[in-house]
């Protein structure tokens, strides 16, 4: 069976859009998982969320999400309040920078995507933006919305296709003086 895209849109160089399709690259669901198990029964166990002051249990209509903004104080937002600040994809990968291959820093890379023309009316176009990239040896950055949050992207040229690999913020990744 042909994978399915996770993700549909244009990527927009400039002025050239070519409509594109991502599938994951790297996929965990061949991994071995495990279930909590109860010895005695051979049941299978479910989480449940416990009030940390009362010990009671709390009814999943009775949950909330909330923010803190200080040790046990916390702002608390409603499933509509923060659907609302979930981005709006305009399905549109725009590439805002062009960067030397010999200076990307892969430790920011986080999850791969293979990035393929959409339909056979975008061969020509992908293969223009994957050609140009490869004889300039650039990576493009872009932006876009993806599973509702605004993500950068860093598109590389690989083989015959194009790799987009999601990024790490600065504040996501930790400075290496800590460790060394």
């Amino acid at each position: 069976m042909a994978p399915r895209a996770n993700w549909k849109g244009f990527l927009k160089v400039a002025e050239l859009v070519c409509p594109v399709a991502l599938y994951t690259a790297a996929s965990t669901s061949d991994r071995v998982s495990f279930h909590m198990l109860n010895r005695a029964t051979g049941h299978r166990l479910r989480r449940e969320f416990i009030d940390s002051e009362t010990g009671k249990p709390v009814e999943r209509d009775e949950q909330v999400k909330g923010y803190e903004t200080g040790d046990d104080d916390y702002i608390m937002l409603e499933a509509e309040e923060v659907a609302s600040a979930t981005p709006k994809s305009d399905k549109r990968m725009e590439v805002e920078a062009f960067i030397a291959c010999d200076e990307i820093d892969d430790l920011y890379f986080d999850k791969p995507y293979y990035l393929a023309p959409a339909d056979r009316h975008a061969q020509e176009a992908y293969a223009l933006i994957r050609d140009g990239m490869r004889s300039k040896k650039v990576a493009a950055l872009a932006e876009t919305v993806l599973f509702r949050r605004v993500r950068t992207l860093l598109i590389r040229v690989h083989g015959n296709g194009l790799i987009a690999t999601t990024l790490n913020y600065d504040y996501e990744v930790r400075s290496a003086d800590e460790t060394f």
